[in-house]
């Protein structure tokens, strides 16, 4: 014990200036987090929320001393190396006395516990082995918050204005409501004891109200849960809205994975945490009920049940000349959460969906290996009737689903394998395999290979793969890191995929590839570069095709970025960003491109902190636009896709008076040269440029 109180006072002094942000915790780089782990935007998926979704997965700091494998891994930090070592670390010494310790195993630098800090802490004594009980242990949590926002576009958009009647005397579709986001989030909780909040949110155009007929309770969404954890032989309970990770996501995931991106090897994997309390705002992924995690010895059996109701298109068979249609069906079921016309507010809540489920997993003691197997069923009051078409007639069609599948984990040294394969009522299958591990020193590499029928249905599955959902793909993966030079690091992926059936803009079998490289040059703690490209080709339909038959032709997208990040004291950064694109389509279509520039100038005053951009953006058409990931408040994201030739500027302003309250102001504006106006339908803005602004408060009770 006298050796490891002298070493851990070598290594306190060693890192003076890092010792310093012990406590608290240094506040997450939320910029470099959404950079390294997710791949370029592509698509108009809402990744707002899906950042997210994935970001509150660090807002309860993990025990480095009693974390598990998966909650090691699911940091993306740490390789499999690190993991392994830090495990026999722990067996071989007992408790870490703090943070700094890691120093003393092997494969751990001081660039690795940098960016381990936001998310990692040491207790000495859990808060649940204290002798207290429960409701005090809530009462004198240190980790109890309450977030509340507001958002809102300073322009006048359609949406929003007066109704005049058409020429039939028909009054045009409006919103409900008024042009106000509306957030509010409270929080208590400590790790691996409980966790006690609530979530509530209006989105722009829908109507506080209080009207129980149509499922509004002031707000418009609503959600509360209570995690407790390690009671006696409960590992976990949970009662109100939850979320379920099991095996590699193919039948369950909670919310957004991280798939492929500039970390090519610690995000392939997804990590099977089990039960997790739901604290976003996506209103459609997330299960309302009650679940528990009961551990004998060492298998852990989980049964969850879920009672819901959803958004979903109702139609009558009275509305429709389907003489098989004998009752009422739902064309589709809505995530989008939006309920700001008299329609969409029609659809809300109009289905019920009941679930449950089952899962064992057997963990070997050693934590050589892991075995699992899941069943679930999942009923919908009203069935699923989509309306034929040549590319949904393998869709779910009904009212019931079921799920079985298997999982498993092998650790051999460095080298972890999983795997996991799973099946859906009708016989769809779905499977996924793969490995992560580490060479040597500075050298880790991932292996994934998916395979997943064209009739494959599971509702929350989240797997590894190319397209949005686990459906009609094949596909082989693979990905390398390595640390050549303590100041030097590339990292680069390769993955080729097939859809044998048709898929989004493809009418026939379809295929691509993809791959990306990024080399990072560290001088110093405060100064880095990276450069990055990637290309992915894709056979899609040609564009601007008139003919009866549509023909597949290779298409390319290209990406490329070069950023440079600089500290010039401890006040003052900068960050430079140029990034271009290429999109391009063979057999005579001409290529487009796209650019943008962007400069970061940003102030930490103390209590005050200041983050400043200017972008210029110049892109041939919305193939080419340019995906700009900004800072913002607390919690909420802004990544705009910019297209046409313009500006977009922003100021964050964060000002912390004390240890127990802070206040964001955040104004941003995007100016567009060739454009008379901005948006479409009800979000049109007849002018050049759009503004909004959001305002934040954060109380730390």
């Amino acid at each position: 014990m006298m050796k490891r109180i002298l070493f851990l006072l070598l290594v306190l002094a060693s890192v003076g200036k890092m010792n310093a942000q012990t406590y608290p915790r240094p506040e997450i780089q939320v910029e470099d987090f959404i950079e390294k782990l997710f791949n370029l935007q592509s698509s108009d998926a809402n990744y707002e929320d899906l950042y997210e979704q994935m970001l509150l997965l660090y807002s309860n700091p993990i025990d480095l001393n009693n974390a598990t494998p998966e909650e090691l891994r699911n940091t993306y930090i740490l390789s499999e190396q690190q993991v392994q070592q830090l495990l026999r670390h722990r067996q071989k010494t007992g408790r870490l006395l703090s943070i700094y310790e890691l120093q003393s195993v092997p494969s751990f630098d001081l660039q690795t516990i940098y960016s381990l800090l936001p998310f990692a802490v040491v207790n000495e004594v859990p808060q649940n082995q204290d002798n207290k009980g429960l409701l005090t242990r809530i009462r004198e949590a240190s980790n109890n918050s309450l977030i509340v926002r507001t958002t809102r576009t300073l322009e006048e958009q359609k949406g929003y204005t007066d109704a005049l009647p058409d020429p039939d005397g028909e009054l045009p579709k409006r919103y409900l409501g008024d042009k106000n986001k509306l957030f509010a989030r409270y929080r208590i909780n400590h790790t691996k004891d409980f966790s006690l909040g609530f979530t509530t949110e209006k989105d722009p155009g829908e109507k506080v109200m209080w009207s129980p007929s149509q499922k509004v309770y002031g707000m418009d969404f609503w959600s509360a849960h209570l995690l407790l954890e390690n009671r006696g032989i409960f590992k976990k309970i949970v009662f109100g809205d939850y979320q379920f990770m099991f095996g590699q996501g193919l039948v369950y995931s909670a919310g957004f994975a991280v798939g492929k991106g500039a970390e090519p090897v610690n995000t392939v994997r997804r990590s099977s945490l089990g039960l997790r309390p739901y604290t976003s705002v996506l209103e459609g992924m997330f299960f309302r009920g009650a679940g528990a995690t009961m551990a004998v010895k060492n298998l852990e059996i989980t049964v969850l049940a879920s009672q819901k109701f959803v958004d979903g298109n109702i139609q009558s068979s009275t509305d429709t000349l389907d003489t098989d249609v004998s009752e009422d069906f739902a064309s589709s079921i809505n995530i989008t959460g939006f309920h700001r016309t008299q329609t969409e507010l029609a659809s809300k809540h109009s289905n019920k969906e009941t679930m449950l489920t089952v899962a064992a997993v057997y963990k070997e003691p050693t934590g050589r290996y892991e075995f699992g197997v899941l069943g679930t069923t999942l009923k919908y009051e009203i069935p699923i009737i989509r309306r034929p078409s040549i590319y949904n007639q393998f869709d779910f069609n009904g009212n019931q689903n079921q799920n079985l599948s298997v999982s498993g984990q092998y650790n051999y040294q460095n080298f972890s394998f999983f795997g996991e394969a799973a099946m859906s009522k009708g016989g769809g299958h779905a499977a996924v395999a793969g490995l992560v591990g580490s060479l040597g020193r500075g050298i880790d590499v991932s292996m994934v290979v998916r395979d997943y029928s064209r009739d494959y249905h599971a509702f929350y599955s989240n797997g590894f793969g190319e397209a949005t959902r686990n459906v009609n793909e094949q596909g082989i993966y693979w990905g390398l890191k390595y640390r050549f030079h303590p100041k030097w690091q590339a990292a680069v992926y390769y993955d080729r995929f097939r859809f044998p059936y048709l898929s989004f803009q493809s009418d026939g079998p379809s295929g691509g590839q993809e791959y990306l490289g990024r080399l990072t040059y560290t001088p110093s703690k405060t100064a880095s570069i990276f450069i990055q490209y990637r290309d992915e080709t894709k056979l899609r339909n040609l564009s601007g095709n008139t003919g009866k038959t549509d023909i597949l032709t290779p298409t390319h997208r290209q990406n490329w970025v070069i950023q440079a990040d600089a500290k010039a004291n401890t006040w003052l950064s900068f960050r430079t960003r140029v990034q271009g694109s290429r999109w391009y389509q063979e057999r005579g279509v001409p290529a487009r491109y796209g650019i943008s520039l962007s400069q970061d100038l940003n102030f930490d005053l103390g209590k005050v902190s200041i983050s400043n951009r200017f972008s210029l953006f110049d892109t041939d058409d919305y193939n080419t636009r340019q995906y700009l990931y900004e800072k913002n408040v607390l919690y909420a994201f802004s990544i705009p896709a910019l297209y046409g030739r313009g500006t977009r500027v922003y100021s964050l302003i964060q000002y912390s008076p004390n240890r127990k309250f802070d206040i964001w102001f955040r104004i941003a504006r995007t100016f567009q040269k060739d454009q008379k106006t901005i948006g479409s339908a009800l979000e049109e803005i007849n002018a050049n440029h759009k503004t909004d602004v959001v305002v934040q408060l954060r109380y730390n009770f």
